[in-house]
């Protein structure tokens, strides 16, 4: 059993979707097909079963997938803190998955802060040293994460709608207006489709883009209306002819935390927790 394959196999896990498991790791899906493949002739088990909606992972998938992340955390730690006790200054690996419009800022703070550091940033957890993320409630920060700022979530709508006089909105007021949703971001979709829950609805995407600006665009031109982070959106939205709304029938807050995602915090890692602890502090 070979370390790549455990990457493979936890990325599977992960998607449950052969297809995007092996689009997050850059790999041909058909390798990583084979992978799974050979990793149930060498175990003798079937790690994962087909269903109308993709995969799903067996009783010995489970057992599998608890033991290859002990393992992928064992070597990413050895990695890290040999690297340090080489006296080298290393780099750091940070998967975004929330505050994509903040990061550039945040790296270039940090950068003028602490020299230049070889930063690198992911689209996925697997390979990362830091998580930054979001979670619909303080409970479901995970355990060992640190909490650095929670947000109201907001409905943006262009200056001509008509309820942009007004300050708060019910979702179900809004239920014919089309919503443009941001297609890249897991954990947004997941908040996005907790408030409209808490709201007694469905959430359906009229408009996808996959990137905030394009957002702010077709929102400037009428095309529909979409939630919104306040902290990041208000300076924006007075530049752009948007408004912001409050959610008046919904729980409308993100909490924004770090997660280190190995067992040993370097240098580098501790450094960059802290400047995101002092970032998110002067926004409070």
């Amino acid at each position: 059993m070979e370390l790549y394959q455990l990457r493979q196999f936890a990325a599977v896990a992960k998607y449950e979707n052969m297809t995007r498991a092996a689009e997050s790791l850059n790999v041909a899906q058909p390798a990583v097909s084979k992978t799974i493949r050979n990793l149930e002739s060498e175990l003798g088990a079937e790690l994962f079963e087909r269903t109308g909606k993709g995969l799903r992972r067996t009783e010995q998938g489970d057992i599998l997938l608890r033991y290859a992340r002990t393992i992928l955390e064992a070597e990413r730690d050895a990695r890290g803190e040999i690297e340090e006790s080489l006296h080298r200054t290393g780099g750091l690996c940070i998967c975004a998955l929330s505050c994509a419009e903040r990061i550039s800022e945040i790296l270039a703070g940090f950068s003028a802060e602490y020299g230049n550091l070889d930063l690198r940033i992911s689209s996925t957890p697997e390979g990362s040293d830091l998580l930054l993320d979001s979670a619909v409630s303080r409970d479901e920060v995970p355990a060992g994460a640190v909490l650095l700022y929670d947000e109201e979530m907001c409905v943006a709508v262009p200056e001509g709608h008509r309820y942009a006089d007004r300050e708060s909105v019910s979702l179900t007021e809004l239920a014919d207006d089309p919503f443009i949703a941001l297609s890249n971001s897991q954990s947004f979709r997941q908040i996005s489709e907790h408030i409209f829950r808490s709201a007694g609805m469905e959430m359906h995407a009229a408009i996808e883009c996959d990137s905030a600006a394009l957002q702010i665009r077709l929102l400037s031109c009428g095309m529909g209306v979409a939630l919104v982070a306040s902290g990041e959106w208000r300076q924006v939205c007075e530049d752009a002819g948007v408004r912001l709304l409050h959610i008046k029938d919904a729980q409308c807050r993100r909490y924004i935390y770090v997660q280190t995602l190995g067992r040993f915090r370097t240098q580098s890692i501790r450094a960059f927790t802290a400047y995101l602890e002092r970032y998110f502090a002067q926004m409070a």
